[in-house]
């Protein structure tokens, strides 16, 4: 009889997992994702059509013309519209795209809780994805007037890169980490900074 009831735990675990992650397999928006890049560094970007990308004010910088990485292979230019650093959010601009798939600016907040994934590009690796859920409300923190609190994992390269519900819809930008004392270092801890949908639409005058 243990035996059993150890069996119906871990299939209901095994369940529960799986309708927890499955939603995301139908949805994930490979090539709206792009890496903005010099030979400085990089930070990522979303595409959200008519040649638009929405990136972190701080990937940017002061530049007026920007590299993008396509998930393709292409590398294209895109000239920076205009830049937010109270808010850390950029508009580029591209000529026409062909055959890219533009993902879905959502003008919300999202609820702590909710599931969401991140695409980006971490330190040395390119198009990742990452997994977790809203840790904190909407605040004021730091630099940054309007942001939402993460559980993913977030370090350098993911910035400027977008961050998915469920259903695929962009309802933020990644723009920081959270920094934590370690002995007499400082060290990245499981904690992101993302600007929500509706800061970002506010911005583009969307709302």
């Amino acid at each position: 009889m243990r035996f059993c009831k150890i069996v119906v735990a871990i299939t209901v675990a095994a369940l529960l997992a799986l309708a927890y992650w499955q939603p995301f397999a139908e949805e994930i928006h490979a090539e709206s994702v792009a890496k903005i890049f010099d030979d400085k560094g990089h930070g990522s970007a979303v595409y959200i059509g008519k040649g638009y990308f929405v990136s972190a004010a701080h990937v940017v910088g002061q530049e007026p013309v920007v590299n993008l990485l396509l998930t393709d292979g292409r590398k294209i230019k895109g000239d920076v519209l205009w830049s937010n650093t109270r808010y850390d959010i950029a508009l580029v601009k591209s000529g026409p795209l062909l055959n890219v798939e533009a993902s879905r600016l959502s003008c919300t907040v999202p609820a702590v809780g909710d599931p969401i994934y991140a695409k980006g590009n971490p330190a040395n690796l390119d198009f990742i994805s990452v997994y977790g859920r809203i840790a904190g409300k909407e605040r004021s923190a730091g630099l940054w007037k309007s942001v939402v609190i993460t559980d993913i994992a977030t370090v350098p390269g993911q910035s400027g890169g977008p961050v998915f519900d469920q259903h695929g819809r962009v309802i933020g930008i990644t723009v920081g980490v959270m920094l934590a004392p370690s002995g007499f270092t400082r060290s990245i801890v499981g904690i992101g900074y993302v600007v929500p949908g509706r800061a970002i639409c506010e911005l583009m005058a969307r709302v």
